[in-house]
Parts: structure tokens; sequence; C-alpha cells
């Protein structure tokens, strides 16, 4: 058993990888099929410098081609770290199980759509929409979650974040509709509502702090689905424990 989790953590480094990968083709309208190579010359890179990490312990960071730094080199870490982090949380966590990999499946969702909305200020439809299916067919296995509540949750983040949209004239775009469409089928009724609440509320801290840092200005556009998705992702582990301390 031990031997398989190491495989797993292992597993997460390579969907970090991925991740990257998708972050870098994706808002470029560049399909996930296409081999990673270098955004300036378009030279393909070799399989042992499709992970950023070994590009920088190996010291090619830089295209073998042309000479040019690798894009996104430090996001390109933090998330190859981080994923295998997350993996092996959650293997901790709920062992070897189907809800270990849907979670995990979940986890990759969220940190690609954290990366393109903050890198671009794009949720793509062509990686959110295709969650929101599987999320549908998911939630009948997922930890005795009736399908009902999966689907009332849905119908709750779609209308409710829909409203925003309409009533706040460009501060809330079409994508964080989709994003909190998933994250209602995911977390069910009525986590989605707290799990929005808490969004709100540490999106508006963290752009309060940045205006009296003046690192922003009133006019500034800040991504909301990064928060959205940080609180939707600590209501997936910890929602139903979060909501008995509130509510109960």
């Amino acid at each position: 058993m031990i031997l398989i989790a190491i495989l797993y953590v292992i597993l997460g480094g390579l969907v970090g990888i991925a991740i990257n990968h998708a972050a870098d083709i994706l808002p470029k309208h560049g399909t996930v099929r296409q081999w990673p190579c270098c955004p300036a010359c378009a030279a393909p890179r070799p399989y042992e410098l499709w992970s950023a990490l070994g590009a920088i312990l190996s010291g090619k960071a830089r295209c073998l081609q042309c000479g040019t730094q690798r894009a996104c080199l430090s996001r390109s870490i933090i998330v190859e770290l981080t994923m295998p982090a997350l993996f092996a949380f959650l293997w901790w966590r709920y062992g070897f199980s189907l809800q270990l990999l849907i979670f995990s499946f979940y986890t990759a969702i969220l940190m690609l759509v954290t990366v393109t909305d903050l890198e671009h200020r794009l949720i793509l439809n062509v990686v959110i929409l295709p969650a929101i299916l599987f999320a549908l067919v998911a939630a009948f296995f997922t930890n005795g979650m009736l399908w009902p509540i999966a689907f009332m949750g849905g119908l709750v983040g779609f209308v409710s974040s829909y409203t925003i949209l309409l009533i706040s004239r460009g501060g809330f775009g079409t994508g964080d509709v989709t994003l909190s469409t998933f994250l209602g089928l995911i977390l069910g009724y009525p986590h989605i509502v707290l799990s929005l609440c808490l969004g709100a509320f540490l999106g508006g801290f963290v752009a309060f702090l940045l205006l009296i840092t003046r690192r922003v200005s009133m006019r500034t556009f800040i991504p909301y689905g990064p928060f959205l998705t940080i609180t939707g992702w600590i209501m997936l582990i910890w929602g139903a424990s979060i909501w008995r301390y509130y509510f109960h």
C-alpha cells in the first residue's frame, strides 16, 4: 500500500505538469494534444523537459533552440510542487477509494481554473463544461450524496451567480457563473451557499488589503474565480464539519 501511495503522489506531479501544459496552451485556443513547445520559436520540448522543475534542476530552463527563458516558470514550479502535496493529502484522508479519484479530479480542475483566471482572466468552457457533466455523473457515487442534493446545489450556484452577473455590470463574468454551477454540483445544497459566501468574503478581504497597500486601484479588475476555487476546495474537504460548526 505504501508503494501505491508513492505512485499516487508521483501521479500528482504528472497531473501538475499536465495542468501547466493546459494553462499554457488552452488560453491560446490550442488543444492539450499539442506537443509542449517553446512559445518563441515553436521548437518541441523533449520529454525530460516537459517538467519545469526538471528543466530547472537540469539547468535547461531556456529553450534549447533559441535560448528563450521558459514562460511562467515560477507558476509552473509552484503547480508541480503543490499537486503532489495535494494528492498526498487526499490519499491520507480518503485512502484508495472512488472518492479519492473523484476528489483528485476536482482538485486538478480547480487548480487549472485558478491558474487561467489569475493569468488570463479566463475560466475556459473547454475545461469547466466537461467538468460539470462529470460532476453530474459523479454525484451518484461521491460520499453517498443524493443526486437531487447535487442538482439543487448546481441550480443554486447557477441562479445566485447569474443574478450577481446581471447586477454587477462587469464585476462578475460568465466564467464565474459556470464555475459556481460546478461548485454547486460537487458541494451540493446547502454547502454551496456557505462556499459562495466565504468566497465573497475572502475576495472582498483580499481586495481591501490590495487597495490599502495601493497595489491596485478602484478600477483594477480582480479575478473572482480563485477565491471561489479556494473556498470551494475547502468546503469540498471539510464542508460537512464547517456547516455543523456554524449551524448546529
